[in-house]
């Protein structure tokens, strides 16, 4: 078998995990780094020449792995996706043409989302917007034209209860909330958690925390409709996927005064337009996809990565193998 990986988008910050693949026997050629500044991401036709020249890809969402993108690549067999969510992938196309795709759903990762998250909500509770260094430049004092917010006893709202989300609400319990979520795949109660239907959490919650898996089924799952079912004032936090909010919507309510703020980190089309409204709102903390931005994050990435791409160009099979219906495939 080829022992090559095409590493479209380099994660790992030290670079040790690509050094320690190599040392494996595999051939490894590193692309872009995700650390360029602006971002350099490959055209279609430089990727799938790259990309046909090994039996791996590796790398973050910067590419789309699409089923016309797949019946282009005929030497692939292997995808180790760097993150955790797999929505850049036709998983069924891949599992058809025997294509092993892997994530990386490492601690750290969502130590760090689950972090990130609750960070933005305490700082759209306590005005860290409004309180800013430009504020106090031009002379601003505390006043009454802004009011910080407690958390202790809001009533917290999760959107799917995987890692993150369960982390989430793990979390917030010693701050006093109340945590409800809502999650069709879970049918089981969650310690600590009040599991609700979606309408009850949007018309329950003072904090609604978007931590989904991102499907066709799901885009939008924020939009003007679900929005007009929240309770006024009340702040959306999204670490999850952009796709999940409708972004226009979202700044519509909060232009309106519908909702109090947003938390976003994650966007449908990445980067987004920087001239979008959302960008010009006073009630808006915004991260360029960074939840996980750490190096220690980054390089456990890179090493889980790596190993699946190891495992996998070796005939094992690989410790975070996502689409396991492959192996029935491989069989035939």
């Amino acid at each position: 078998m080829d022992a090559s990986v095409f590493v479209y988008e380099r994660i790992d910050p030290t670079e040790a995990s690509l050094k320690w693949l190599a040392e494996q026997g595999v051939t490894v050629e590193a692309g872009h780094s995700m650390f360029d500044h602006p971002p350099r991401r490959y055209g279609s036709e430089e990727f799938l020449k790259r990309a046909n020249e090994h039996a791996a890809v590796m790398g973050s969402s910067g590419q789309r792995f699409t089923r016309e993108t797949l019946d282009q690549l005929p030497n692939l067999l292997f995808i180790a996706k760097c993150g955790i969510g797999v929505d850049n992938i036709d998983l069924a196309a891949a599992t058809e043409r025997g294509i092993q795709v892997t994530n990386t759903p490492i601690e750290s990762d969502v130590e760090a989302v689950c972090e990130h998250a609750i960070g933005m909500m305490l700082g759209l509770l306590k005005q860290f917007r409004y309180w800013s260094p430009e504020f106090m430049r031009a002379g601003g004092w505390r006043g009454g034209l802004a009011w910080a917010e407690l958390l202790m006893g809001r009533t917290v709202g999760t959107i799917g209860m995987g890692r993150i989300g369960r982390g989430i609400a793990r979390r917030l319990g010693p701050w006093n909330v109340r945590a409800i979520a809502y999650d069709p795949r879970i049918g089981e109660a969650v310690k600590g958690v009040q599991m609700v239907d979606l309408a009850t959490l949007l018309a329950e919650s003072d904090i609604v925390s978007v931590n989904a898996v991102a499907t066709p089924d799901n885009r939008h799952l924020i939009d003007a409709k679900a929005i007009a079912q929240m309770k006024d004032g009340a702040i959306l936090v999204n670490t999850a996927r952009g796709a999940l909010v409708n972004l226009d919507d979202l700044a519509g309510a909060l232009r309106d005064g519908k909702l109090a703020g947003a938390g976003l980190d994650v966007y449908e089309i990445e980067p987004p337009d920087p001239r979008h409204p959302l960008f010009t709102l006073p009630n808006v903390i915004t991260t360029p996809h960074t939840a996980a931005w750490t190096k220690e994050t980054l390089a456990d990435i890179g090493w889980s990565a790596a190993r699946s791409v190891a495992q996998m160009v070796n005939g094992q099979r690989p410790e975070h193998l996502v689409n396991t219906d492959v192996l029935d495939q491989l069989k035939r």
